[in-house]
C-alpha cells in the first residue's frame, strides 16, 4: 500500500513511465472522424497505450490540430502550455506558449499555481504527455482544459504560428 502523501508522485511517475514507453504506430488510413467529416487531413494513430491518447473527456476536450487552430483563433485569452522538456521547448514551440515540463518533479505544484477560471490548451510532441497532464489538471479541479491529441508536429502542419 502506498502512503497517501506519496500517491500523487507515484501516480505521476506511473503515467509518465507509461507515456514514454508507448510505441507510436501511424497508419496511412484516414481516421474514422476524418471519414465522417469528409476530410482526409489527418492520419489515424494507434498506440500500444491507447488509454493515454484516448482518455475520455467531457465536452470533446481532446482536440485535433484543426480544432486547436480554431480554439486559438477564437480565444485570445487562452493559455497555451507546452508540457515537453525545456530542451524540446527550445527547439520550437507554439507562439506565446509557456513551458511546464511534466517530467519535472514540481509539475503538480506548478499547475496548482495556475488560475482555475482560465482556459488552457496543453500539447506535447505526440499527445501522450499532454493527455496525462490534462487529466492531472482536471483531477485538481480545472475545467477549461483542452488537449492537442496529435502533438506539436501536427500543429505546425495546420499553420499555427511557431516560435523558434
Amino acid at each position: 500500500m502506498i502512503p497517501m502523501k506519496y500517491f500523487s508522485q507515484y501516480f505521476l511517475t506511473t503515467l509518465l513511465f507509461l507515456s514514454v514507453s508507448c510505441k507510436q504506430n501511424t497508419t496511412n488510413q484516414p481516421s474514422e472522424k476524418d471519414k465522417n467529416n469528409g476530410e482526409n487531413l489527418e492520419l489515424s494513430s494507434k498506440t500500444d497505450c491507447n488509454y493515454l491518447s484516448s482518455i475520455s473527456k467531457e465536452n470533446g476536450q481532446n482536440l485535433t490540430a484543426l480544432e486547436v487552430r480554431d480554439l486559438i483563433r477564437e480565444n485570445p485569452g487562452l493559455i497555451i502550455i507546452d508540457v515537453r522538456t525545456p530542451e524540446e521547448f527550445e527547439l520550437g514551440s507554439v507562439e506565446n506558449a509557456i513551458n511546464i515540463d511534466i517530467y519535472n518533479q514540481n509539475f503538480l505544484l506548478d499547475i496548482k499555481e495556475l488560475r482555475m477560471d482560465k482556459k488552457y490548451l496543453l500539447y506535447c510532441a505526440v499527445g501522450g504527455r499532454s493527455s496525462a497532464a490534462s487529466e492531472l489538471m482536471e483531477n485538481e479541479g480545472f475545467t477549461g482544459v483542452f488537449n492537442s491529441i496529435n502533438g506539436f508536429a501536427s500543429l505546425k502542419e495546420v499553420g499555427i504560428t511557431i516560435k523558434k
